[in-house]
């Protein structure tokens, strides 16, 4: 069956993401800004290299302050803002107990808001004042990831499977609608392999979790685990609604999809009238190979929908129908010549409620 687009299938899915542009980058990474940071690079450092390497973004979370958002060589249009703690889950059945956190934010001031509001950060204020690392129960970690949400900003648990220590994958769920990272530090990462299947299951038994990405670069910037967001302009606050609601790909190609009016990352009814239209393209040089081979893979809860080769240099458009008993269904997009997924982007749940 040929589930290639017709050209109006084309140009809907294009209206739907008219205004946006494609952007690469990092959501995890940490720099030299004094105090507490552990990164080796100061911002004007990430800059410069950031350019050489066609990143457009990164998302600084350095630990346990916020001055790194207070530099001089602070810009809006290259930075994420953020900060990475860490926490012990008291009440985890973890045999370790311990996780790390991302919070990003459209400013520094909703940051700040949020560590103000717990009192178990014990936070100093901006610029120069410090936080904790405090302990959480279940609980109390839920009602944190609603207080990020709540202010604008988006969670990410990430190297989840790098910290804690447990066989049962709810000890990583807290809430829908937030990340968990799957590639970390490398696309072909032993970590990355891990990741995925966690994410996998978390989808399987019916947690709304988007897959995210991240270097956790500590020394310079790398293009080892990118994320693609269709923004409408290159500054950071305006990607955090695209990762809020899921309509953004872990990796370095670009994948974007509609159904009905509902875009990636989002949950549409099942209609039998309406088609899944996906468009694959946008890759990032440091994944483009003249000589590979590469395809697309849609999926979903009941496996491999359908399978074709794509190519880098060129956007390719697909229109399929739904099933009525999927739950979600996804896109991937293999490099065939390393055997080695590049990007994965996120699901439209379509079970019906």
């Amino acid at each position: 069956m040929d589930y290639f687009a017709t050209e109006n299938d084309k140009q809907r899915l294009e209206d739907a993401y008219k205004g946006r542009k494609v952007f690469h980058g990092e959501l995890h990474d940490h720099s030299d800004s004094g105090g507490t940071s552990d990164g080796a690079c100061t911002l004007d450092v990430w800059k410069k290299e950031m350019a050489e390497l066609k990143m457009d973004f990164a998302a600084i979370l350095d630990h346990r302050q916020v001055r790194h958002m207070y530099l001089p060589e602070w810009d809006d249009t290259l930075f994420i803002c953020g900060t990475e703690p860490g926490t012990t889950i008291t009440d985890s059945h973890a045999s370790k107990k311990n996780l790390h956190y991302n919070m990003l934010f459209p400013n520094s001031a909703s940051l700040e808001k949020v560590l103000a509001a717990f009192p178990e950060y014990d936070f100093g204020g901006a610029p120069e004042g410090h936080f904790k690392y405090p302990t959480f129960t279940r609980e109390r970690f839920g009602e944190l990831m609603d207080a990020v949400r709540d202010n604008g900003g988006f969670f990410v648990i990430p190297h989840p499977r790098q910290i804690m220590v447990t066989e049962d994958v709810m000890d990583f769920w807290y809430r829908d609608y937030t990340g968990i990272e799957v590639f970390y530090e490398d696309l072909d990462a032993q970590a990355s392999m891990d990741n995925y299947p966690l994410w996998e299951e978390l989808l399987q038994r019916g947690k709304k979790v988007w897959v995210c990405a991240g270097g956790d670069k500590h020394k310079h910037p790398g293009t080892g685990a990118l994320t693609t967001i269709y923004a409408e302009e290159q500054l950071g606050a305006a990607y955090i609604p695209h990762l809020r609601c899921g309509d953004f790909t872990s990796g370095n190609a670009g994948i974007r999809m509609l159904l009905g009016d509902t875009l990636m990352g989002g949950e549409r009814p099942f209609s039998k009238d309406e088609k899944l239209l996906l468009a694959v393209g946008d890759f990032h040089e440091s994944v483009r190979f003249a000589d590979h081979e590469y395809s697309m893979v849609l999926l979903d809860d009941k496996g491999v929908v359908f399978k074709s080769e794509v190519s880098p240099d060129i956007m390719q458009y697909f229109s399929f129908p739904v099933s009525e008993t999927a739950r979600w269904m996804r896109a991937e997009i293999l490099d065939e010549t390393r055997k080695l997924r590049i990007a994965i982007g996120n699901p439209i749940w379509t079970e019906q409620e």
